[in-house]
């Protein structure tokens, strides 16, 4: 069963040897100097693969082993805006890397399918997949990238949101870089780095240094004689200074506002009791059950989400003890009334009755189906 990405092209994924492999055909795919180079050279930013030819159609078979791609590695941890911008910054160091072997940009896969990292809480290395068919460019496939990345925003990290939109409000321009977008991502992380370190509010129970703050952020009208005081001085010694203050009061300001408004949104009449809504029955989800079927200390777990995770990582919803169970193992999807089954291209496999699952493809479960993650065994119910 194919993972289709567009309506041209499709990955397969097989595991052969207790090795895992993304698979793409390639039509009347050439070996020129690229490949030569790939093949005499080993670049670590690209990932290793082999040419198999079936039926006059040539495959190539990327290693993806003890990897995951670019979508699974996101999607199983908190976006944060620093993740945001060691991916990106890893990306460029991968593309930078390429260029010093002469190979063409528009031959490299960017999408989330077919970049890999390692799988690694803590790592951010970064594979690309070199693709002999020309691709786009670097800016047409990573503005769509980040165009996956606001899906991912939480709908209540606002913050989060506008730092991911003007980066891609950069990526509007033919010919951005990685530079300016790593820069603009820097200054907002460093803006945040600031306000945490002068916010008053941080300060409660430190009545000096409250006083101290105080006597540097003025109040009421003498907000305007600071800003002409900042207008005299900004080619002075405290330029930097009064840059950053300024630029704190008006984030202050903002704040405030965006307080009193939610504030003024939310009324309550003390004369009535808030009435709590009835559930009705078809709105209660189905829930499934993880028994652990051995002799060791593991726990049993409800599978009570639409994605449900597991693996000995400390994301999951199911954090497994046994090492030979990969930092992120598997998922149960929740579809309606029936759950699904996938390995994330785990490192010792997950197995349904013991079939190995392939990556990426979900089976169906049934109750009293056996799953066993490496070698821990759980029964479903």
């Amino acid at each position: 069963m194919p993972y289709w990405i567009s309506e041209f092209m499709e990955i397969n994924y097989k595991r052969q040897h207790n090795e895992s492999f993304m698979v793409l055909e390639v039509a009347e795919a050439s070996s020129g100097y690229e490949e030569r180079m790939i093949e005499e050279n080993e670049i670590p930013a690209l990932l290793k693969y082999t040419k198999v030819n079936l039926n006059g159609v040539q495959q190539y078979n990327y290693c993806i082993s003890r990897k995951e791609n670019l979508e699974d590695f996101v999607e199983a941890r908190d976006l944060t805006l620093e993740v945001f911008r060691r991916l990106i910054l890893n990306i460029q160091l991968a593309y930078e890397e390429i260029e010093r072997y002469l190979i063409d940009e528009n031959h490299i896969f960017l999408s989330k399918e077919t970049v890999f990292l390692e799988k690694s809480n803590d790592s951010f290395k970064v594979s690309l997949c070199y693709y002999p068919h020309d691709m786009g460019g670097v800016q047409q496939q990573f503005r769509e990238l980040i165009e996956y990345f606001l899906k991912l925003v939480p709908n209540d990290n606002r913050k989060l949101a506008e730092y991911i939109y003007n980066a891609y409000d950069l990526c509007l321009k033919d010919d951005f870089t990685f530079d300016e977008i790593l820069d603009s991502l820097q200054e907002e992380q460093d803006n945040e780095t600031f306000v945490e370190k002068i916010d008053p509010y941080a300060m409660e129970g430190n009545q000096e240094s409250l006083e101290l703050h105080n006597d540097y952020i003025p109040q009421g009208d003498s907000l305007s004689e600071m800003y002409d005081l900042y207008d005299n001085e900004k080619t002075g010694k405290f330029g930097n200074f009064f840059d950053s203050v300024k630029s704190f009061l008006n984030m202050r300001i903002q704040f405030k506002d965006d307080v009193e408004s939610s504030y003024e949104d939310f009324i309550v009449e003390p004369d009535y009791e808030l009435e709590e809504k009835t559930i009705l029955l078809t709105d209660v989800k189905p829930t499934g059950k993880l028994v652990y079927d051995g002799q060791k200390q593991e726990d049993d777990f409800l599978v009570n989400k639409d994605v449900f995770r597991i693996g000995t990582g400390k994301n999951n919803d199911a954090i497994l003890k046994e090492r030979t169970v990969s930092s992120n193992h598997a998922k149960i999807i929740r579809d309606g009334d029936d759950f699904f089954i996938s390995d994330l291209n785990s490192t010792n496999q997950t197995y349904l009755n013991n079939e190995p699952l392939v990556y990426k493809i979900p089976r169906k479960l049934k109750i009293m189906d056996k799953i066993s993650f490496a070698n821990v065994n759980y029964i479903f119910q």
